[in-house]
C-alpha cells in the first residue's frame, strides 16, 4: 500500500508537470520567444490601469471599436521593465516612451473571458504609414477575467508606432508609443 501511494505520487508530479509544460508552450506560442506573460487573478490592481476615453482620437491611424472594447475590456495600456529586470508584473512600468534593451510590455484588464483564437496584435509603423509587425497569430487559450500582462523584446527600429490589438479581426485598442 505504500509503494503504490508512492508511485501514484510520481504519477500525479508527472502529469502536473507535463500540464504546465502544454501551458507554456501555448503562451510561447502567441507571445514567442524572449516574451514572458503572467495571468493575475481577478481583482488584483494592477499599477496606474487607464481606462479608454469615449472621445475620438484623430491623430490614430484607425479608430478602435469602443463598444467591443466595453465589453470586454477595462483597460489595456503598455509598460515597460528596465534593462535587466526579470519579468514580474508588479514591477512594470506605465509608459509609451521606450529606449533600446527595454522589455515591451501590454497590461490587458479583461471585465469577461476572451475565448482562445480571438485575440491578435500587430505594430503599425505611424512615419512610413505601414505595419512594421503585422497582425499575427492569436493567442491559443480563453484568458481573463482579470489582469494578464505579456512582455517581449522591443522593436529594433527607432520612432513612433502604435500598437493594435483585434478581438475577433475587430480592432478594440491602437496604443501609440515612441522607441528612442
Amino acid at each position: 500500500m505504500g509503494k503504490n501511494n508512492k508511485s501514484n505520487k510520481g504519477l500525479y508530479i508527472i502529469i502536473v508537470v507535463l500540464v504546465l509544460i502544454i501551458v507554456g508552450g501555448g503562451l510561447w506560442f502567441f507571445f514567442g520567444k524572449d516574451k514572458s506573460i503572467k495571468i493575475v487573478p481577478k481583482g488584483t490592481q494592477t499599477p496606474n490601469s487607464q481606462s479608454i476615453g469615449s472621445e475620438i482620437d484623430t491623430t490614430l491611424s484607425e479608430q478602435p471599436n469602443q463598444e467591443k472594447f466595453k465589453e470586454y475590456f477595462t483597460s489595456i495600456y503598455l509598460a515597460k521593465l528596465p534593462i535587466g529586470s526579470k519579468f514580474d508584473p508588479r514591477n512594470i512600468i506605465k509608459t509609451k516612451v521606450f529606449t533600446a534593451g527595454e522589455q515591451f510590455c501590454t497590461s490587458i484588464n479583461m471585465k469577461k473571458q476572451v475565448p482562445a483564437e480571438t485575440l491578435s496584435s500587430a505594430i503599425y509603423d505611424v512615419g512610413l504609414k505601414e505595419d512594421a509587425q503585422p497582425q499575427g497569430g492569436t493567442f491559443s487559450q480563453a484568458m481573463g477575467p482579470g489582469n494578464s500582462t505579456g512582455c517581449q523584446s522591443l522593436i529594433e527600429a527607432t520612432g513612433k508606432f502604435e500598437f493594435k490589438i483585434y478581438l475577433n479581426d475587430i480592432l478594440v485598442s491602437v496604443l501609440p508609443f515612441e522607441v528612442k
